[in-house]
């Protein structure tokens, strides 16, 4: 049988449904995300914990199947940031300057803008 895993992040939490050629959903899982909040107006979330989530979410969807039945697994996430560095190391945009969370995003609620980025480096 042929299967799917659809990968969802978003503030809050990472989820996972794993589903059939067929459309049905047959398992899902969800994990909660860290929020860290430097000063007001301000948050602020770990890439390490996000990508943590991700798969804990996928391994566990998976877990009962053989992992040559997925044929693809597709992936939506909230608009956010990671900075990082020619040497692929994360780079704060916190208004505090540190680097303690590992930074995956951050915005002003007051003014509801969200900045996303994509640094590519060869």
């Amino acid at each position: 049988m042929d299967y799917y895993v659809g990968v969802d992040v978003g503030t809050g939490s990472a989820r996972a449904a794993l589903v059939s050629s067929t459309g049905k959903i047959l398992k899902m899982t969800t994990c909660p995300l860290e929020i860290f909040h430097p000063a007001p107006n301000f948050y602020e979330q770990s890439s390490d914990n996000i990508w943590s989530a991700v798969c804990h979410v996928v391994k566990s969807v998976v877990a009962d199947i053989s992992a040559e039945y997925v044929r693809g697994i597709g992936f939506a996430a909230t608009c956010s940031l990671v900075a990082i560095d020619k040497t692929g190391s994360p780079v704060t945009v916190s208004p505090t300057g540190k680097l303690t969370n590992e930074l995956q995003f951050f915005f002003q609620l007051h003014e509801m803008f969200v900045y996303q980025w994509n640094f590519y480096y060869r």
